[in-house]
């Protein structure tokens, strides 16, 4: 595990791992770490350097100085250039490729904004971005939704009891539901969630630009979603890069929670 101080900005924490020789900037997904990756070994790990980079409130990526004012103003979204800058310049990188999965595949796609002509290469895992879930844009974004996110995230028992309510009658499946109790049965937790989500609600990526983009460019596009997935599934995805000659879309028998071995040897067999 290694770090870099963004000032202005605060800490980023990142992994690095991999046999490749081009790099790859990869963003996990909420409650994982930077080396959310490494479950790919032949998949990935193979081509690419592998840079997990931890996103804000997560094992020690964090703003600096901390304060509630500057986790509701967010992000800027063009600074997210400024959060991988120093690693380019110190490396003397020129190209590389970019992955997210779920709300991480928000970065890799705002980076498409600033640097396709740089960009050979994007994989995106159940991504959040092309179509943003709804409920997760309105706690994080809507001032209103975004204060009782905050009253919810800080209570002692009512989120859990949400989450518990929201399986009971189906609007969690039992996998989202366990993903998230997972998440917020602590205190420390819940504020983690509420922080993450909203320093990082102006990293919505337009994706008109975006897509112009890889057009342009003619950056291949891996897609891999799941058939289990009851937050980001296949048709959330449908209508971008329709008839791109250069992306390739995966359905395969997995839940949101994909980044697994299992899924490594999936892609393996499919490639």
């Amino acid at each position: 595990m290694n770090s870099y101080e963004v000032e202005g900005i605060g800490t980023i924490v990142y992994h690095e791992y991999g046999e490749g020789d081009q790099y790859l900037f990869a963003y996990h997904g909420y409650g994982m770490n930077g080396k959310q990756f490494q479950n790919l070994p032949s998949y990935l790990l193979s081509k690419y350097k592998v840079i997990g980079i931890n996103l804000f409130f997560h094992e020690g990526s964090e703003i600096k100085p901390y304060s509630l004012a500057k986790i509701q103003q967010g992000l800027a979204k063009k600074d997210i250039t400024k959060l991988i800058e120093p690693f380019l310049i110190k490396h003397e990188i020129q190209d590389f490729a970019i992955a997210g999965y779920s709300i991480g595949s928000n970065f890799a796609l705002t980076l498409m904004e600033y640097y396709a002509d740089r960009i050979k290469q994007i994989y995106l895992f159940a991504p959040d971005g092309i179509e943003p879930n709804a409920f997760l844009r309105n706690i994080s974004s809507n001032r209103f939704g975004n204060y009782l996110f905050y009253q919810i995230a800080y209570h002692q028992s009512l989120l859990p009891f949400i989450l518990k309510l929201s399986n009971q009658i189906h609007f969690l499946n039992d996998e989202l539901y366990g993903i998230a109790i997972a998440e917020v049965d602590t205190l420390e937790k819940r504020k983690a969630v509420y922080n993450c989500m909203t320093y990082q609600k102006n990293i919505v990526p337009d994706m008109v630009i975006v897509e112009s983009n890889i057009r342009k460019y003619e950056i291949p596009v891996v897609m891999v979603y799941g058939k289990k997935d009851g937050l980001f599934p296949l048709q959330t995805g449908a209508h971008f890069l329709v008839d791109y000659p250069h992306k390739t879309t995966y359905n395969l028998d997995f839940g949101h929670f994909m980044i697994i071995p299992a899924l490594d040897e999936a892609l393996t067999k499919q490639a």
